[in-house]
């Protein structure tokens, strides 16, 4: 029977190698949280989206498995990305704030940075509809965004 003193010790080591490693080790009882770059690029799963407006400022995301979509809210944004082409078939939702939300808003002293549509809630509504909510320029608004195979 082994000592509580060599079992603490082992266990201790085993922290210390999970720190050391980042956590790489063979341990396949619990999810991995992190990959890192170069194990995504070996996988060759790895795809990147370029947006056309460029930064994209991301906050939420939802995927969905039996549209085969993922979809990404961020700044004035609500992007559908297609998994298995991340960069050619997506669709996109232009939603910034209005107007006068953002007169409002900037009148209030806040930038006007600070008063884009920020999308922070995405969430399944039903099989053909997301419930999507955004800051909306500090006066938040909700929509449902009608979602479905290969839908515009």
């Amino acid at each position: 029977m082994a000592s509580a003193g060599y079992i603490i010790t082992l266990l201790l080591w085993g922290y210390l190698l999970e720190l050391w490693t980042g956590g790489h080790t063979a341990d396949t009882t619990h999810p991995r949280l992190r990959l890192s770059h170069k194990e995504l690029l070996n996988l060759n799963r790895t795809s990147i989206f370029h947006s056309p407006f460029g930064f994209l400022d991301l906050h939420t995301m939802l995927l969905d498995e039996y549209q085969e979509r993922l979809f990404v809210g961020g700044r004035d944004l609500v992007y559908s990305l297609s998994l298995e082409r991340i960069s050619d078939d997506y669709k996109e939702i232009h939603w910034p704030s209005t107007a006068l939300k953002m007169e409002e808003c900037i009148m209030k002293g806040k930038d006007a940075g600070e008063c884009a549509n920020y999308v922070r809630v995405l969430h399944h509504y039903n099989r053909t509809h997301l419930l999507t909510c955004g800051t909306g320029a500090f006066d938040p608004v909700c929509a449902f965004i009608r979602v479905g195979y290969h839908l515009e």
